[in-house]
């Protein structure tokens, strides 16, 4: 498979300039980054210069020199990020997806330029456009934006290649001594745990958990032409990431099929549920020391019904176009419902696109607000005194704006104030026939815990014990209660 066979994009090179500006440029890229720690420091100097640098026309020889080492301290330290053991601060992270870009580019010209006949050289320069590549398409999802197709498109034909030339497996690669194989099966289980239905933080931690433990999938060729609906299938002649059984247009056995079964990591993530429940700490599972092992928890359980391609629709949705409003967080609902109205200051205009039985999708104008997957709001119709309390169940990004999937809460809500071991704090009170929870900030009940809840309407005050966790988001817990006296 030649180089030209990968219809790779890249930019076009007609950038030229002298000696002497391109000792300047060797300078900032390779004198100036000395540490992998480093490096975030130095994306205003490195962004730039790496996007006129992948512009130039330059011979292999200059290229490799300029860009090999940059290329490995930006995939450790993006391995860093993933992980929670580095932060961007607020002005870097902005430049942060333009520097995911240019690496991508600066990883497929050394492909093109410096990979040559040697296979080991082959394999490091095939990982490197694999690894970026996957970074990239990885930045879209934390965007919560649909992915181009096209580069899906490249990242199969890329392992393709490797796995041609009988490399794709081989562990090894710089800096992280992984295989072509482990970081596609990574980027393909990563879009497999549907991102846009997973906050920031179960983003984080999904990603995490798969540079560990992606290898527990299985990748190879469909033998068979029946196609089985528990697996994922990736055709290698088309730009789409995952098919299920029901998309994929074809044979089963086509020989441009490849099959990526997850079952044995849905197995290895059970277990490692098990462990965390029984009180085994999430660094023995290989993340990041200081890792939240109830985050891991519910994002491994949010993550399994994913892999499982469990479906959750159950009512048709009707479209409509109409101007609501919603009230968003937890001490915004909870001013709201003690005035018992709305509030201009409390309250932000979205657009509702569709509703069905238990649901809504609303869009989000820029500059409103900034909605998070797990988010709580109460959601109002013009007209409509009361709302209704729902929960962002996915976001996506479209046109600048946020689209965000509601789900209804059922119950009846109240605004309470939570007494725990002296402190109070703002919560919200969800009652049905059968059951009670409780909806507070993330992290302040934990289970088997006594509390007192205080409403702000006529009531008594409420004793009570914290149990379960039903469901966590970025900043709010709902917790199932068990009242202990009345």
């Amino acid at each position: 498979m030649s180089f030209a066979a990968l219809r790779l994009t890249l930019p076009t090179q007609g950038l030229d300039i002298g000696r002497e500006m391109l000792a300047l440029y060797r300078d900032v890229l390779v004198n100036q980054i000395l540490d992998k720690d480093d490096i975030g420091s130095h994306l205003e100097k490195i962004v730039p210069h790496l996007h006129n640098l992948n512009r130039m026309p330059l011979d292999g020889d200059t290229r490799l020199s300029m860009t090999r080492s940059l290329i490995r301290h930006y995939l450790a330290y993006a391995e860093q990020i993933a992980r929670g053991a580095a932060e961007l601060d607020r002005h870097v992270a902005a430049l942060w997806p333009e520097c995911k870009r240019e690496m991508c580019y600066a990883a497929k010209l050394l492909l093109r330029d410096c990979a040559g006949q040697e296979k080991k050289a082959l394999r490091q320069y095939l990982y490197w456009s694999v690894a970026t590549l996957s970074e990239y398409l990885e930045e879209f999802s934390r965007q919560y934006r649909s992915q181009p197709g096209s580069l899906w498109g490249e990242l199969h034909r890329l392992y393709y290649m490797a796995h041609s030339h009988g490399i794709a497996d081989i562990h090894g690669a710089p800096p992280d001594n992984r295989s072509i194989e482990g970081r596609y099966k990574q980027a393909l289980l990563l879009t497999a745990s549907q991102p846009e239905h997973l906050s920031r933080t179960e983003q984080s931690i999904i990603t995490g958990y798969l540079q560990k433990w992606s290898f527990r999938a299985s990748l190879g060729r469909q033998e068979s032409p029946t196609l089985n609906s528990h697996y994922y299938y990736i055709d290698m002649d088309s730009h789409l990431s995952l098919q299920n059984s029901r998309e994929l247009q074809g044979i089963g056995n086509d020989e441009t099929i490849i099959v990526l079964n997850p079952l044995p990591l849905i197995e290895q993530a059970r277990k490692h549920m098990k462990q965390l429940r029984t009180g085994l700490s999430a660094d023995k599972i290989g993340m990041a020391p200081g890792q939240d092992s109830i985050d891991l928890f519910m994002t491994l359980k949010k993550a399994i019904a994913c892999w499982r391609q469990d479906s959750t629709r159950r009512f048709e949705r009707y479209g409509c176009n109409q101007l609501t409003q919603a009230a968003i967080g937890l001490s915004s609902i909870h001013h709201y419902l003690r005035q018992q109205g709305p509030s201009p200051s409390e309250m932000v205009t979205t657009r509702t696109l569709n509703r069905s039985k238990l649901g809504a999708c609303i869009e989000v104008a820029p500059g409103m607000t900034q909605l998070d997957v797990g988010d709580i709001l109460i959601h109002r119709d013009s007209g409509d005194q009361e709302g209704r309390l729902a929960i962002v169940r996915w976001l996506k990004h479209s046109r600048g704006y946020q689209q965000a999937g509601l789900e209804y809460i059922a119950g009846n809500l109240q605004p309470v104030a939570l007494r725990q071991d002296d402190k109070i704090a703002e919560a919200l009170l969800i009652s049905t026939a059968d059951s009670d929870s409780l909806i507070t900030l993330k992290g302040q009940c934990t289970g088997n815990t006594a509390i007192r809840l205080k409403p702000f309407k006529q009531g008594p005050t409420l004793e009570a014990k914290a149990q379960s966790l039903v469901q966590r988001g970025q900043s709010v817990d709902q917790i199932r209660l068990k009242r202990t006296a009345v």
